[in-house]
């Protein structure tokens, strides 16, 4: 009777065969996620009267180096001594593995070589190889010297620090237009990131710890097993992490979509996208302590790995929310003394 007051999630993460091959749902979300952010964006660019070739160099930037980023993300930020001892399983993406904040970074990079481009602006390459070392020294040497035990996190952090320094550097080179097209983009990302995360519910991954309330889900431990016939081993009744971040991400996409169309956020440069990044990463950072840890070594930290991902981009969300209202004061206060 205990069984009855949680949620038994037995769905087949698989949906369906194609040529020989295995599709699963969390494939077709991520696609469906890409091609939602993607129609969002491209609506704010009719929107604006925007040419239709910006659209799609910015389409074309932003998803190669999205999948190239959440790649590298899950390879290099938590367990990069296991991949860089075998490289090729670097681009073996047909066996799993994405990082949300690698691709957070690569779509900020997508959108720096796509404003480099449309502004025929040269990528100054000291300035990011300065930046991607600084990075890498900085954060791997800070981590080393609060916890110099967990060697794999030190270097997950360093590598955490060249992907940002990188993203800084390059950032810097084409302000403000790089943030500009970064307050569209947020909205539509907000949109398929709840679509990724629906994935990852239908996958039986990414939740949370025992919970005892009528919404938690029993998760199958022993998908491939069960996939060929075996008895379902169950998980404990645990937190939906999923569906938690889902609607998260949900609410903020609408909440993107109110500030773009019906005030004058859109031409407060960083507004939009700085509520959108503490939006999403606050609450990510916050449902990571309910969250079970993706590797071992993340139960000796006192912050797990996606809490420290996290810290960056809500750093920055504060700044540019703050930059965007201090300009917009000078401009009244310019406007005022006319």
């Amino acid at each position: 009777m205990e069984t009855l007051l949680y949620i038994t999630w037995d769905v087949d993460p698989q949906a369906f065969y194609l040529l020989g091959r295995e599709i699963r749902w969390y494939g077709i979300l991520w696609a469906l996620g890409v091609l939602g952010t993607a129609f969002v964006v491209q609506r704010m660019y009719k929107f604006e009267k925007l040419p239709e070739e910006w659209f799609d160099s910015l389409f074309m930037n932003v998803l190669v180096c999205l999948l190239i980023g959440a790649r590298l993300g899950h390879c290099l930020f938590y367990e990069p001594m296991e991949y860089l001892a075998d490289p090729v399983s670097l681009i073996q993406v047909w066996k799993g593995g994405l990082a949300s904040h690698g691709g957070a970074i690569g779509m900020v990079i997508g959108v720096c070589l796509y404003s480099l481009k449309i502004t025929k602006t040269k990528l100054n390459w000291r300035n990011i190889l300065i930046g991607a070392l600084s990075g890498f020294i900085l954060a791997g040497g800070v981590k080393y010297i609060i916890s110099p035990d967990t060697l794999d996190a030190t270097l997950g952090i360093a590598f955490l620090g060249l992907f940002v320094g990188v993203a800084i550097a390059m950032l810097l080179s084409i302000y403000p237009t790089a943030i500009q097209t970064l307050d569209r983009l947020v909205v539509g990302v907000a949109l398929g990131a709840t679509s990724i995360r629906l994935g990852n519910l239908m996958n039986h991954e990414i939740y949370g710890g025992p919970l005892d309330k009528p919404w938690a889900f029993r998760f199958i431990l022993n998908i491939e097993e069960w996939k060929q016939g075996g008895e379902p081993i169950y998980s404990l009744p645990s937190h939906p992490t999923q569906i938690y971040e889902a609607l998260t991400y949900f609410c903020i996409f609408l909440i993107g979509m109110f500030l773009y169309y019906k005030t004058n956020a859109r031409f407060k440069t960083g507004l939009i996208l700085g509520i959108s990044l503490i939006g999403i990463f606050l609450s990510r950072f916050l449902v990571e302590f309910i969250k079970n840890v993706q590797v071992d070594y993340e139960s000796e930290m006192i912050l797990n790995m996606g809490q420290l991902l996290s810290l960056p981009f809500v750093i920055w969300g504060f700044y540019l929310v703050w930059s965007a209202l201090k300009n917009n004061n000078k401009e009244e206060i310019t406007n005022k003394t006319k």
